[in-house]
């Protein structure tokens, strides 16, 4: 199993959920606390959604 996290239209694909949820997570961060989707690549489903409630320091 594949996931994905489309930013700007540019999907970055993942085979490893924990690569995945990492890379959602700064993303988050980055961006303000902002909810992040992870795609189930094959399927398109959302397979879960993060969002940071930690300040960037």
């Amino acid at each position: 199993m594949s996931y994905q996290i489309i930013l700007n239209g540019v999907p970055q694909t993942f085979r490893d959920i924990d690569d995945a949820a990492e890379r959602a997570k700064r993303i988050s961060l980055e961006f303000g606390g902002v909810l992040v989707k992870v795609f189930d690549a094959e399927s398109g489903q959302i397979a879960f959604t993060i969002k940071s409630t930690r300040k960037k320091d």
